[in-house]
Parts: structure tokens; C-alpha cells; sequence
């Protein structure tokens, strides 16, 4: 890790940069943070090489480790991301696979088969969008505006409370103003009241589409 800043108080947080060195504790906080998700599922390794993706694809990505007593107790991935589930399974196809059949219990989980079915739905969608992409696009239609993403954070549950989750979320909110975006977004589980808090508490609000609410927040960078 490459050291960025260290915040004073009960327990100094020390945030810095994470390195590819560091994947395998990012592993180990995911699993330990998400004991539930599809891709605590597949195992440790599956979830290495998400992250490895994000770090090493071609994103603009800021990837930020909270250490306590020089050991790594959380994370954030955030920044500007090209294909983070999509480029996952196209970089991973045999290896997943490999996964699953491995475990075919898996295919019996609820929750595993929804987001294997929405990975299926990604990479279709993906491959329809490459074979129907005009080798030019018409000069007339703009490219939308960039806004600066949390695509991960996580706290391992025995440093819960320290103030590890707002040290990442001011990091990474320093980052963005200095790189001059207007506007970070986010995608939190509904039903993940205490994740919905914690982003409310920090001034992040939910964004609505036709009046309902599906999951997204943002956060509006003014001055």
C-alpha cells in the first residue's frame, strides 16, 4: 500500500492506495463483510480477480485501503469504471465456469441463480452491442457526462464502528471534487437498511425513476 493520509482519534485510520500486493485482504474483507453475495459464492479466488479487474482494467479507478494498526480492515473501489461486471465474466469465462460446476449447489440458491441469470444478460447485451457498434459514430451525438462512482466499500465486521467507512467515503469524495466531477453516484440492496443510513447520514440522497426507487443514490458535489 502506498501511504495517502492518516486520521487521528481513538483508532488512527491510516487510508492509502491499494496495490495488486493487497487483493488477497480485499478478498478476506469481502468475504468476511458479505458472507451472503453471489460472488462470496464461487470463493475466495473469484473474488480476487473482481478486484483485480477493477484495479488493473481499463478504468479510472481509485482504490483505497483503511488500515488500522498497519493491518488493512477496509476498502473502497471507486472512480470511473468500463465494463466492472461485464469485463469480470469476458476476462473469467472458464475459470466461473469451472466455479459452478464445481459447486452445483450453488445453482440452488436463490440469489446465486439471479445474478448468474443477470450475468448471462450482461454478456448478451454486451455482445449484441459489439456486433451492432458502427465503426463511427456520428460526430453530432455527445458522449454523456462521467460521474464519479462507488462501486465497492466494505469494513470488516471486527472494526465496525471505528469510523473506517467514513474515512473512505471523504477520501474518495476529496478525490472527485479534486478531479473536478459534479456529481457520485451509487448502487446500494434496498433491503440493506444500515448501508442506506450510513449513506444518508453523509448527505447522499435516492434517486427516483418514475417515482420508485431501485436501489441508486447520489451525491451532488456543489463548490
Amino acid at each position: 500500500m502506498t501511504s495517502t493520509e492518516e486520521l487521528s482519534g481513538p483508532h488512527a485510520v491510516q487510508i492509502s492506495t491499494l496495490e495488486a500486493a493487497d487483493l488477497p485482504r480485499v478478498s478476506e474483507i469481502h468475504l468476511a463483510a458479505f458472507p451472503a453475495s453471489a460472488l462470496t459464492m464461487l470463493g475466495a479466488e473469484a473474488v480476487r480477480r473482481y478486484y483485480e479487474w477493477l484495479l488493473t482494467g481499463p478504468h479510472e479507478c481509485l482504490a483505497l485501503g483503511a488500515s488500522v494498526q498497519a493491518d488493512i480492515m477496509g476498502f473502497c473501489f471507486a472512480g470511473v469504471f468500463s465494463g466492472a461486471m461485464s469485463g469480470f465474466l469476458r476476462r473469467n469465462p472458464a475459470f466461473l465456469f469451472g466455479r459452478i460446476l464445481s459447486r452445483p449447489r450453488l445453482c440452488m440458491n436463490p440469489l446465486f441463480r439471479e445474478r448468474a441469470t443477470a450475468g448471462v444478460r450482461i454478456l448478451r447485451r454486451f455482445g449484441q452491442q459489439t456486433s451492432s457498434t458502427p465503426s463511427a459514430a456520428p460526430r453530432s451525438v455527445a458522449k454523456p457526462v462521467s460521474r464519479f462512482g462507488i462501486l465497492a466499500i466494505a469494513v470488516h465486521p471486527d472494526s465496525n464502528g471505528q469510523g473506517i467507512g467514513t474515512a473512505l467515503m471523504f477520501e474518495a469524495e476529496r478525490t472527485a471534487r479534486r478531479r473536478d466531477f459534479k456529481e457520485m453516484q451509487l448502487t446500494v440492496e434496498m433491503s440493506n437498511h444500515r448501508a442506506v443510513s450510513f449513506y444518508e447520514s453523509l448527505s447522499w440522497t435516492k434517486t427516483l425513476h418514475q417515482g420508485a426507487w431501485h436501489g441508486e443514490m447520489r451525491k451532488v458535489l456543489s463548490g
